[in-house]
C-alpha cells in the first residue's frame, strides 16, 4: 500500500469478514475452524481500530485551522496509529511473536520478535488464501505461529 486510507481498508475489512465466515461453516477439523474464529476476532479488532481512525482523522480535519495543524495532521498521517499496531510485523492467531521490553535507565520501551515458527498451510482449510488476500488488500499479514 502506498497511501494509507482507512475507510478503503475498512471496507476490505467487512467483506473478508464474510468470507472467514463462509469459509468456517466448511471447516472439518476443531484447529482450523478455531484458527478461523481467531481470524474473525482479529479482524473485528481491527475494524474497532479503523473506525478510531477514521473518527481522529475526520476530527483533527475539522479542528485545524492553522497551517500548523495541517503540518501535524501530515506528521502523523505519514504512520498512523493503525499502520503502526497492525502493519508493524507479522500478527499471529496463535502464539505471541511480539514482546515489549523496557530498557533500563531511560525506561524506553520497543518492541521485538520473538523466533516462532508458522504452522502448515495444510491445517488451514482456506486460511491460507484468505491471510494472501488480507495481505494484499490490507497490508496486514496474519500467521498461524507457534513459539
Amino acid at each position: 500500500m502506498t497511501k494509507f486510507n482507512a475507510e478503503q481498508v475498512l471496507n476490505a475489512v467487512t467483506n473478508i469478514r464474510a468470507n472467514v465466515l463462509t469459509s468456517r461453516s466448511a471447516c472439518t477439523t476443531a484447529f482450523a475452524c478455531d484458527l478461523h474464529g481467531k481470524l474473525l476476532e482479529k479482524l473485528a479488532e481491527m475494524e474497532v481500530a479503523l473506525d478510531l481512525e477514521i473518527e481522529r482523522a475526520r476530527d483533527w480535519a475539522a479542528a485545524a485551522t492553522t497551517s500548523f495543524d495541517l503540518d501535524i495532521i501530515h506528521f502523523y498521517n505519514i504512520r498512523t496509529s493503525f499502520e503502526h499496531d497492525w502493519i508493524n510485523g507479522p500478527v499471529s492467531l496463535l502464539d505471541p511473536i511480539h514482546e515489549f521490553v523496557t530498557a533500563e535507565g531511560e525506561g524506553e520501551t520497543c518492541r521485538i520478535g520473538i523466533p516462532y515458527t508458522e504452522a502448515s498451510p495444510t491445517e488451514f482449510e482456506g486460511l491460507d488464501g484468505i491471510f494472501e488476500t488480507i495481505a494484499q488488500q490490507t497490508g496486514v499479514r496474519f500467521v498461524a505461529a507457534r513459539v
